[in-house]
């Protein structure tokens, strides 16, 4: 193996010639302008300025820890008028945005009037076809949801056992 070395002031190039020279050349020129610019920061001073911008995207995910898969309405609960069920879903949040995120509500059902879903005392009302509810930025980056809810039933509802008519996602404003 043939070494060529280079001098330009201060920095030196090595140059490794292996037995194709004309793909050796055709890179000389690019390697030689390198040089160059190195040489000419190394004669502005020992110092240089590197400006870096980064942006990371806002990203949102969620697991599911509890979710109750069915509602039970009893004789009881019609007489009331509303069934509650404490804890229904139970969601660790993973959040990266400041701006906050949103609970969806996706799924519905007309058997009720209409839903109150309550997390850490605050209560908001939705429709029984869902809706959505805007969660501000806790200033943690993990979070537990723990929702409660509160069924207002309609009036020609019948007891029995009704799949849990929601399902929660957590996304991005």
């Amino acid at each position: 193996m043939n070494y060529i070395f280079l001098p330009f002031g201060t920095g030196i190039a090595l140059l490794k010639v292996m037995k194709k020279w004309e793909i050796n050349l055709k890179l000389l020129p690019l390697t030689v302008l390198v040089l160059l610019n190195i040489h000419s920061l190394s004669l502005a001073g020992n110092t240089a300025t590197i400006m870096v911008s980064a942006t990371v995207m806002a990203r949102v995910n969620q697991s599911v820890t509890h979710q109750e898969s069915r509602i039970t309405v009893t004789e009881m609960d019609i007489k009331k008028g509303f069934i509650e069920i404490p804890s229904a879903t139970i969601l660790q949040i993973k959040t990266n945005t400041k701006n906050g995120y949103v609970l969806l509500f996706e799924g519905g059902s007309e058997l009720f009037k209409e839903v109150w879903v309550t997390d850490s005392g605050r209560t908001v009302v939705l429709s029984p076809s869902g809706g959505l509810i805007h969660q501000s930025f806790s200033g943690s980056q993990l979070e537990t949801k723990e929702l409660s809810f509160r069924f207002n039933l309609r009036e020609d509802i019948q007891p029995g056992i009704y799949p849990f008519p929601f399902r929660v996602k957590a996304s991005l404003l």
